[in-house]
């Protein structure tokens, strides 16, 4: 994509520049100066868009032009990826390099249109190193021109790639060399000059790899081949042709949260995370590491193959636009536990998910890995057995901890690792929700359209537009069926199951299961019966199979695999367990061999599927799960589930056992699991255990009552919960477990706040008056967790029922969506509002309460332009603005009452940043400086007394004393080196007695600085972020010995 970032640039004369971001653009300052106008051309943009200069950097000759709307749109720009930038990091020749521009004597037609042209160049490290010039020889001379110019003028400005990495601009072309020497800036400096430093990795070049770019090129295509189709259920078991259909037709975006609401902090928990639902891409977009948590059949591995189709071909939105270009390696650890080889070595990872491409070029992998361009997507973490789990986490922290850089999805079910299992690797978690009534409606749409597809291979029209009508009308039907029906709905909460509801209500011509066991029952029925004679279809493999026989075969398989903990068996396995199932039966065992009937299944049942490598397995873990539960049952094992049952790979199947239980077998599973729970010492497995009984009573058709009250005792005995397993054990229980909860006035503080998180995870119609009830604790700890899960409930009943009716002071109260902005009114004041919702400043105005507020944060609001509604909150002392790309007036702050402002610097300039000045009262200013062009600071405050700077590249701290009043300074930075790299000896600053150093980059170089810039510190608090791999050593303090009564604490987040 390097030739979609080069635009003609026209100024004072022609040149050339290349396309750092939809809106700057980097070129020459000669080509632009004394211009009355600058524009930029685009070859996919028609006509010429205006460009202002933003910076200019004569040493260099180079110029940041920006524009005021986009070069790019949005879809145009997302496939360009995240701009490579490369410091050629090597003293050797680099040959292979381009050169790419527009250059005069390319014009053609009879009005000289411009035209591309495209230079193979090699670059001289050594030559012009002296002068901090970027050197290039041209392979072969440029063509002369008929007038004795220069072949390559218009050429100022044009980038130097090496590969698709940008390696600098042309600046010159020197004299005496036959127009073979190219002279330019290299961009490790012109992004320092311009101030850009922050917003791009600069990757190390030390050679080009011609031969990347076209495996590159080619392992995209093989990716997007592998995992741009997938399977949608019920489809090809009703159609006649395509069995995989486009992830365009067939994703379906899904909600999901993130997972620290229950962390060990509560109240911490609530102001990060007290936040709706979002849509996966949002959550991921900046989340470089995450492990997804999710049901089976919740779309985990669509998501993951959604991820990798898109990133490889850069198609992927604005939302993850970073990860388009990325190289993705799916990881498929099933597979890679089947294999028994153990976790591949970074090399492998090109061919550990089987895409069917050549061997990559040697080194490939890690070049890929130490750019930074790797993306590694993890499916399934639960498929490995929980004695290896710990071995594939020690081997992901490596390989992090080895490329630091690479982005990482890992995904899992919910309960088969513990909370924050990769947190140490930097991994934020995050949760697939159920899916919403919209969502369900979205995904009978997406099922049908699908479905409609099909008929586009009909050779018969009238058939063909025959099956579209009545799809039409099945469409209709089911999308009214699940507005009406809310035991539906519950049934079709995972896209899995919703794709199966589909599937049966088209084939059943509207008839729809109640249960879930009806569900199963009767897609097995769909797949094994007689769908083949329906199709028309013989015997293919000389087999005549019935549906009760197609169980029994496959059940021998699933029971195989659940005994062994595995999700795969090799066709050798396979082929041993259908021999022992045929002794059952003889009818089937006299048509063919073991191996035959084994291709048999494979070819026919729908719901095997063999891998590369011999490797077999079915189609969906639930499928395998329930047939083995079956099987279990059916084999007299009660024993074997009530033995492993505290095994989290038992439990699933477990669980859909009950339903193929007897009354008198249900109860004996049922006291089995309690009496182990009691037995056990241990009270995560106890409450595992009677939590996995009460989930079976509720899937018990016929209830013993004496057991009913049996499982309801052991549940109290677990309540209030103890701990964040606990709750959420309980809370996977839905409204069931509700009835059982103590009432509030006989519990302590401690136990009050469990029992009210218990009830706010639960959430819903459901869970309202107990919140209601707990809401009158006058616990501050009860009140912030019930006032912090507003968007669990229905929005405006929890709003009148609930808070209303409280006390909202000392809690935060989180607004996400217009609606609960507008609520604010029949509310008694929060005295802190989160508000993380596109509303005006006339709609804050008219919702935020006059009085009573005191602290108000506000993000995530693309359409805030001015703070004017702070003039009416009389009572706000503190504020907090950050993510608001659309606000430019900060005038509203003058006269304001505020204590503390907490901003982040955007696209201010000196003058906006210049009225925190006017802000009478400020004691406390946060600036984070972002990736914002300023590095300096705003007019000093008289009266501040603390300062924090959140900075991504140096800042000119210059002014520091005279900010009299400072007493405590807080410093976010890479490096103590940044504090004299703008301004090599700033004068000190006496009155800062406090400061903390937060260093992103673990570096404590520079601490020598710290007594000649701060002489009257008497407290030093470094905080380093050194990699988890590194040693946390504390820095050398000998330069600070000289310091008097300095207190120094050192800390690692390591």
């Amino acid at each position: 994509m390097s030739l979609a970032r080069v635009v003609a640039v026209l100024g004072g004369t022609q040149g050339t520049g290349v396309l750092l971001t939809p809106r700057t653009v980097l070129t020459c300052a000669h080509v632009v100066t004394d211009a009355e106008r600058v524009t930029i051309a685009h070859p996919r943009r028609r006509g010429q868009v205006t460009a202002e200069v933003q910076s200019i950097d004569w040493d260099r000759d180079t110029a940041l032009l920006t524009v005021a709307g986009e070069i790019l749109d949005a879809e145009q720009h997302a496939p360009l990826g995240r701009l490579r930038i490369g410091s050629i990091d090597t003293e050797s020749p680099l040959p292979h390099c381009g050169i790419i521009g527009f250059p005069g004597i390319q014009r053609y037609g009879d009005d000289g249109a411009l035209e591309l042209d495209q230079y193979r160049a090699t670059v001289l490290p050594v030559a012009g190193s002296l002068r901090g010039v970027l050197v290039c020889e041209l392979d072969h001379p440029a063509a002369a021109r008929h007038d004795g110019g220069s072949p390559l003028r218009g050429l100022s400005g044009a980038p130097v790639f090496a590969g698709p990495v940008l390696l600098g601009i042309v600046t010159a072309i020197p004299r005496g060399r036959a127009h073979l020497r190219v002279e330019g800036a290299s961009m490790d400096g012109v992004l320092d000059t311009h101030r850009l430093g922050g917003s791009f990795r600069i990757e190390p070049v030390t050679d080009v790899h011609p031969r990347d770019r076209r495996f590159e090129e080619g392992y995209a295509k093989a990716v997007k081949a592998r995992y741009r189709k997938t399977r949608i259920f019920g489809i090809d078991e009703l159609g006649t042709n395509e069995a995989s259909w486009d992830l365009d037709t067939a994703y379906l975006s899904l909600e999901a949260g993130p997972r620290d609401r229950l962390a060990q902090d509560r109240h911490a928990a609530y102001r990060s995370s007290a936040a709706p639902p979002r849509r996966i891409e949002e959550l991921l977009g900046n989340r470089p590491r995450a492990l997804l948590r999710g049901e089976a059949g919740a779309g985990k591995t669509t998501l993951v193959w959604w991820l990798a189709a898109h990133a490889a071909c850069g198609t992927l939105g604005p939302e993850l636009a970073d990860l388009n270009g990325l190289v993705p390696f799916v990881i498929p650890l099933r597979t890679v536990h089947a294999r028994g080889h153990g976790m591949p070595r970074p090399a492998q990872l090109a061919s550990v998910a089987q895409v069917l491409t050549d061997e990559p070029p040697p080194g490939w992998v890690c070049r890929v890995l130490e750019a930074g361009r790797g993306l590694l997507l993890l499916d399934g973490v639960d498929e490995v057995p929980p004695a290896e789990r710990a071995n594939a986490r020690q081997w992901l922290g490596e390989v992090l901890d080895l490329y630091p850089a690479t982005r990482c999805l890992a995904t899992v079910r919910p309960l088969a690792v513990e909370a924050d299992w990769l947190r140490s690797a930097g991994f934020d978690e995050l949760q697939l929700l159920p899916m919403r009534d919209e969502d369900i409606q979205a995904f009978v749409t997406g099922w049908h359209r699908a479905a409609r597809l099909e008929c586009d291979a009909y050779g018969d029209g009238r058939r063909a537009d025959a099956e579209r009508a009545e799809l039409d009308g099945l469409e209709t039907e089911l999308r009214s069926r699940f507005r009406q029906n809310t035991a539906l709905r519950t049934l079709a909460q995972t896209p899995l199951l919703c794709a199966v509801i589909c599937a049966l209500h088209r084939r059943r011509g509207g008839l729809l299961p109640d249960t879930r066991w009806d569900l199963y029952r009767a897609t097995l029925a769909m797949l094994l019966g007689s769908r083949d004679a329906q199709r028309g279809i013989g015997s293919p493999e000389g087999i005549t199979v019935g549906a009760e026989e197609h169980q029994e075969l496959l059940q021998c398989l699933a029971v195989w695999l659940v005994r062994a903990g595995r999700a795969q068996l090799s066709r050798e396995d396979a082929r041993r367990q259908i021999e022992v199932a045929l002794r059952r039966l003889p009818r089937v065992g006299t048509q063919g061999t073991a191996a035959t009937v084994l291709t048999h299944l494979l070819n026919r049942t729908g719901l095997l599927q063999e891998r590369a490598d011999d490797e077999i397995q079915f189609i969906h873990r639930t499928f395998q799960d329930y047939l083995a539960a079956r099987a279990l049952i059916e084999g007299g094992s009660l024993s074997e589930l009530i033995q492993n049952a505290h095994n989290e790979q038992w439990q699933d199947t477990v669980l859909l056992a009950v339903g193929h239980c007897r009354p008198h077998e249900a109860r004996k599973l049922i006291e089995g699991l309690l009496s182990d729970g009691a037995a056990s010492s241990y009270g995560g497995r106890r409450a595992s255990l009677y939590v996995l009984a009460a989930h079976c009573l509720l899937d018990t058709v016929v209830v013993d009552e004496a057991v009913s009250e049996l499982v309801a005792d052991r549940i109290r005995t677990l309540l209030p919960p103890r701990g964040r397993g606990h709750t959420e054990e309980l809370a996977s229980l839905g409204e069931h477990v509700l009835p059982f909860l103590p009432e509030p006035s006989g519990l302590s503080h401690e136990d009050a706040e469990e029992v009210a998180e218990l009830i706010c995870v639960v959430g819903g119609s459901a869970a309202l008056p107990y919140a209601q009830r707990f809401s009158r604790r006058e616990s501050a700890g009860v009140r912030a967790i019930i006032a912090g899960s507003w968007f669990m409930f229905p929005m405006e009943r929890y709003a009148r029922e609930v808070l209303a009716g409280m006390s909202l002071t000392g809690v935060v109260l989180t607004v996400s969506d217009l609606d609960e902005l507008r609520l604010l009114r029949v509310l008694p004041p929060p005295s802190t509002v989160d508000v993380f919702v596109g509303a005006t400043a006339a709609q804050l105005r008219a919702y935020l309460p006059a009085t009573g507020c005191e602290e108000l944060n506000i993000g995530d609001n693309p359409v805030l332009r001015d703070v004017s509604f702070l003039q009416g909150l009389t009572g706000l002392r503190s504020l907090s603005i950050a993510r608001c790309p659309a606000l430019r007036d900060l005038s509203g702050l003058v006269n304001t009452s505020l204590t503390a402002l907490d901003l982040e610097v955007g696209a201010f300039g000196e003058a906006e940043l210049g009225l925190v000045r006017r802000i009478a009262h400020l004691r406390h200013v946060t600036l984070d400086y972002g990736h914002s062009t300023l590095d300096r600071l705003p007019t000093a405050h008289p009266e501040v007394i603390f300062l924090g700077l959140v900075c991504r590249r140096p800042i000119d701290l210059s002014s520091l004393p005279e900010w009299s009043s400072l007493r405590r300074l807080h410093l976010s930075i890479d490096s103590c080196l940044w504090l004299t790299r703008i301004v090599p000896e700033p004068p000190p600053a006496p009155q800062v007695t406090s400061l903390t150093l937060h260093l992103r980059a673990g570096d404590h170089d520079g601490l020598a600085h710290l007594p000649g810039l701060f002489p009257s510190l008497t407290t030093l608090d470094i905080v380093s972020e050194s990699a988890e791999s590194a040693e946390a050593r504390p820095p050398d303090l000998t330069p600070l010995r000289a310091h008097p009564g300095l207190h120094v604490t050192f800390r690692s987040t390591n």
